[in-house]
Order: C-alpha cells, then structure tokens, then sequence
C-alpha cells in the first residue's frame, strides 16, 4: 500500500521538479558566464605549475628550451582529443535517443564546453551535469539523459581501467611498487563501482536510499523534500529501463564504436605527451600511452580540481619505470600539462559560455 502521507507521482509534479533542477544547474553554471569559471581556471592553472615548478625545479628557461613547434603541435591534438569527445556524445545521442535533439555542432559544442566543469572539479565530474541539463532543455527525459552520460563514463571507465592496469603491470615488474599499488587502489573501486551500476540498472529499477525523502524535507522542506526525492526516482527509473532496453546484443555495434573512439581519444592525449617529450628524448608511443593512463588515474583522487598536481607527480613517478629521471624531465611535464589541460581548459570555458547564451 502506498504511503497517504506521500504525494503521487504524476507527470505535472516531475515536470515541475525537472524544470526546477534544471534551472539550478543553468544557475550554477550560468556563473561561468559572469567570471567565476575563468577565476577558478586561472586558480586551477597557474598555483598547481607553480608548486610543480618548485618542486622539479624548473625554470622558464627550460620550458623554453622545449621548442613553439611541439608545443603548438601538441596543443593541437589535445584540442583533437577535445573534438573527439564531442563527436563521441553526439554518436551516443543520435543513437540512443534519436535526430531530433540538436544539430551536430550543438551535441559535439556542448560537449566540448562542459569539459571546462569536469577540468574544474575534483576527480574529472561535473560536466556531466550540464550535459544531463543541456539535454532536458532539448527536450531529453533527465533519465534518458543520465543514460548517455552513464554510457560517456562506462566507456571512459572501461578504456581507461584497462590501460591503467597495463601500466601497472609493466611498472610492478620494474619494481616501482608505490605506483603500480597507487593505480591498483585507485582504479579498482572506480572499475567495480560502475561495472555494478551498470548491472543493477540492468536487472532491476534502482531508487534513491530510504533516507532521502527525509533528509531533504528536514533540510528544505516537505514540498521540496518531496519533490526533489520523486524527481530523482523518476529519473532513476527511467534510466533502468533505457538500460534495459539498449543492453542487448543488437546494441553492440554502438558501444563498440564509442569505445573505439574512446580509445582514439587516449591515443591522442597519449600523443601529446610524446611529441612534447621528444624535444628531450625518444619516447615511443606505448610508453607514452601508458605513461599518461597511469597519470590519469592518479589524477582521479578527489582532492584537486581536474587533477591538478596529481597528474604531473603521477607522470613524474611513473617515468621511473622506464629508467628516466623525473628532474631530467620535469620541463616536459610542465609543457605537456599546459598543452594537453590548460589550452583544452581555456577553449572548453569559451565553448561553454558559448552555449549557454
């Protein structure tokens, strides 16, 4: 029996409450468009170079030294790597939910510009939600918008898991132990997690904690409470049932061309490393690959925004495994970090704005 003291669920309720979340997140993120998202990009950029530069003891000098042509070359591929993003979102869009959303350059635009949120914020999230947020204003149900950017991060997962352990094993069996135990920790509940959503979702319809209702009536009210907690229900439900719907055989072809062109976007940001450290060394691509997997996934502990300074000792740790003095090459990791983050950081904050107008 239903509890009287709780309120149906009609369409107009969740309609409502869907219009109110996505007002918000246009709130928050309307911000970006006043300033604060070009302060927390400048803060985000320049302190964690800083630290780094102090630490590796690099001067200007020597990130000079690396040359304007592979820096600029390798801008150039992380902007690729940024492209690729966009034209993997649009795929999943289009197949998932259909034409009629949006035109290509507003999918792949949209994309682009809500990775300035996930650069911005601790562990790579937050973009998400713009795009679940761009979605419903096109007119997507917010629980097939959680579908497609659940499907972006199992993609991201599976591909970036897998390299993640290829480097931990060549570094275990190069005896760098603090790293290959530090991608092993890290990786391994971010892998399960999603690979456990992803089944559930599957075989049963999940909603939000008991606790939940009256958390958030204690905290904003019955009404809120009320409305907030049915709206997330909702949208849960309605993202197990596309689940539901798109886990079959006949949906493989989809998903292996989003992991491909996932793949394709770790061997560019893999590039960008390699052709910035070629100014100093011959570095050849899987090293570079798995160089910049183990980088990444250090880089996912929530503790900085876009994994700033995490990143750049992971890569420094790393480079042990192959014999290589993190010192020797701390003006490469500065040049590569500013080429393959902070350009892609200051385009995505243009193309956001860009969006949101």
């Amino acid at each position: 029996m239903p509890d009287p003291a709780v309120p149906s669920m009609n369409t107009a309720y969740i309609r409502r409450g869907q219009r109110a979340n996505y007002l918000i997140l246009l709130t928050v993120y309307g911000n970006v468009r006043k300033g604060l998202g070009r302060v927390i990009a400048i803060i985000a950029s320049i302190v964690p170079l800083i630290l780094i530069s102090l630490f590796l003891h690099v001067g200007v000098e020597d990130i000079l030294s690396i040359g304007l042509f592979p820096f600029i070359v390798s801008c150039l591929i992380a902007l690729a790597k940024l492209f690729i993003q966009g034209l993997r979102f649009h795929y999943y869009v289009r197949s998932f939910i259909g034409d009629g959303v949006a035109k290509m350059s507003s999918n792949v635009q949209i994309r682009m510009g809500s990775e300035f949120v996930t650069l911005t914020t601790p562990a790579y999230t937050g973009g998400e939600w713009v795009r679940v947020a761009w979605l419903y204003k096109n007119g997507v149900h917010s629980g097939k918008g959680l579908w497609i950017i659940t499907i972006e991060i199992i993609s991201d997962v599976l591909v970036g898991s897998t390299l993640a352990y290829i480097a931990m094993i060549i570094a275990f069996g190069a005896h760098n132990y603090v790293v290959s135990t530090a991608i092993l920790v890290i990786t391994t509940p971010v892998f399960v997690s999603y690979l456990i959503l992803l089944t559930l979702s599957a075989k049963k319809t999940l909603q939000m904690p008991r606790f939940t209702r009256p958390l958030l009536t204690r905290l904003f009210g019955i009404e809120k409470g009320e409305r907030w907690t049915n709206v997330m229900n909702d949208s849960l439900r309605v993202l197990c049932e596309t689940s539901r719907m798109y886990l079959k055989r006949s949906s493989l072809r989809i998903f292996a061309v989003g992991l491909a062109l996932t793949f394709v976007g770790a061997a560019l940001h893999a590039l960008t490393f390699m052709i910035v450290a070629s100014a100093k060394a011959s570095i050849g691509f899987f090293e570079s690959l798995v160089m910049v997997a183990a980088a990444i996934s250090i880089g996912t502990i929530p503790i900085s925004p876009g994994g700033s300074g995490l990143t750049e000792l992971g890569i420094a740790y790393y480079l042990n495994t192959f014999n290589i003095d993190p010192a020797a090459f701390g003006d490469v990791i500065i040049v590569w970090r500013i080429a393959s983050y902070h350009v892609p950081l200051f385009v995505s904050w243009a193309l956001l704005v860009r969006s949101l107008r």
